[in-house]
């Protein structure tokens, strides 16, 4: 079962101080890119859909937002608990097992909606898409740090090769990554969808899958992914990694 799978992937986690400057430095591209969308959150509702161990939910709290963080996962709520608590955000954070279809018994509005690998996860997507908008304050914004299933050859690898002929998969069975489709149910109900792809990812990810994370060849599969990024902004589109900001007008 998907909740057996994350419980398990979350038990391991050791909560730590977690300073938000270095977090922020240290941080991909991508990443950075989608804390900047997310934006200013001092004294802003948010909700972390999603919340896995917590680190946005802090990393939020610590900028001053009011979080309210869900997962499915009772190992990720406990986690994110922790985590506040060390942090000194407990004040600030608040943490509850819920389904995502289930946000409206929340019974609260918010400023900002956000999420991390999530929304590929959530069926089905129009009526979460209608759940979303109504879950949002009047000039609220969306901000998702997602997969992308536009790449026709990403896809194919997805499903004949990983999980089969010694080919590790990551993830539990039940997620596909985001469609162009849901895209357009967003583009349906929001007043704003904007799509962004802040880095090429294709040939860097063979390395876990194919090569066990050998340090040469990664590097040389990210250089590759940089020069695509450089030279050729029509294949962007096709990364697997993207960021999706939707506003409430």
């Amino acid at each position: 079962m998907t909740e057996d799978f994350w419980n398990r992937t979350w038990t391991e986690f050791e909560p730590f101080q977690l300073d938000p400057v270095a977090f922020r430095e240290n941080a991909t591209r991508s990443n950075r890119e989608f804390l900047n969308l997310i934006g200013e959150v001092h004294r802003k509702d948010v909700l972390d859909i999603g919340c896995g161990n917590g680190l946005l939910s802090v990393y939020l709290a610590q900028l001053g937002a009011r979080v309210t963080a869900i997962d499915t996962s009772p190992q990720a709520v406990k986690n994110t608990l922790v985590l506040a608590k060390m942090n000194r955000v407990d004040s600030l954070v608040e943490a509850y097992r819920f389904n995502a279809m289930e946000l409206i018994n929340l019974c609260k509005s918010f400023d900002i909606v956000a999420g991390k690998f999530i929304l590929h996860h959530i069926e089905p997507f129009d009526e979460f898409a209608e759940i979303l908008f109504s879950m949002l304050k009047k000039g609220g914004r969306g901000v998702f740090f997602e997969n992308n299933s536009r790449n026709p050859v990403l896809i194919f690898f997805r499903t004949f090769v990983v999980g089969k002929f010694g080919v590790p998969k990551y993830g539990d069975r039940e997620e596909y990554p985001f469609e162009p489709r849901e895209i357009e149910i967003l583009k349906q109900r929001f007043d704003s969808v904007s799509l962004y792809y802040p880095e090429f990812m294709f040939f860097r990810l063979m390395s876990p899958y194919l090569f066990k994370q050998n340090v040469k060849i990664s590097e040389i599969l990210s250089r590759v992914d940089r020069w695509i990024y450089r030279y050729w902004s029509f294949l962007h589109k096709y990364s697997y990694l993207q960021i999706i900001r939707v506003q409430k007008l």
